[in-house]
């Protein structure tokens, strides 16, 4: 079975970080009314972070070609709301996309071919009720 903290495991929490991280910045940079001037360094740094974290992940797929093509297949996530920039949502909903189908790879245990385990270890039966 693949252990709690596999690259798989440690690749969905990455990308998780990085989803939060994109949506903080951007959150922030509305707020603070920055994002028309800095939008193309914001905006960059994000695809190269994506592209990263994309390829340590289809790497950690590649000897499951059917997750494989599952993952790199994955359609965005929802479509944008009213105001938010083609960018943020472009990167933000491919992140967010690619990230539900690693789940749902997890999940279903065809990235190992097995169930993973769990990150919470069960109750220890030598603890009290």
């Amino acid at each position: 079975m693949s252990a709690p903290g596999g690259p798989l495991q440690k690749a969905q929490a990455e990308g998780r970080r990085l989803l939060d991280a994109i949506d903080a910045e951007y959150r922030a940079a509305r707020r603070e009314n920055t994002w028309g001037r800095t939008q193309p360094q914001i905006v960059e740094r994000w695809r190269i972070a994506a592209r990263a974290w994309l390829s340590a992940t289809e790497a950690a797929l590649a000897a499951q070609q059917d997750a494989l093509g599952r993952f790199r297949a994955a359609p965005p996530a929802a479509g944008p709301q009213p105001g938010e920039s083609a960018d943020w949502v472009e990167i933000r909903h491919a992140v967010a996309g690619k990230l539900a189908m690693l789940g749902a790879l997890l999940e279903h245990g065809e990235s190992t071919g097995e169930r993973p385990t769990s990150a919470t270890p069960p109750r220890s039966v030598w603890r009290k009720s």
